[in-house]
């Protein structure tokens, strides 16, 4: 067989495996490790509300505990109050 075909018959297996291990990846991690599709609709809905209520605690709790600043001196190492 010349160096042609050869190159033609390893670029055609190359080809074969790397779609091979992308369809894999893309099966497994789409449908995730339980088989599953990704959620939808109410399920969406319900997530991004949990989400937005968890978001509203994180701003409720850094307006009652606000960050304490350090002294703009250099040598003054301790935190404002």
């Amino acid at each position: 067989m010349s160096s042609l075909g050869w190159i033609l018959i390893i670029t055609a297996v190359a080809t074969l495996v790397g779609s091979g291990i992308l369809l894999f990846i893309t099966v497994k991690y789409y449908w995730g490790e339980r088989g599953t599709p990704p959620i939808t609709g109410k399920q969406r809905r319900l997530q991004k509300e949990e989400e937005l209520r968890l978001r509203a605690r994180q701003i409720e709790h850094v307006a009652r505990n606000p960050r304490e600043t350090r002294k703009p001196s250099f040598w003054d190492n301790s935190k404002v109050r």
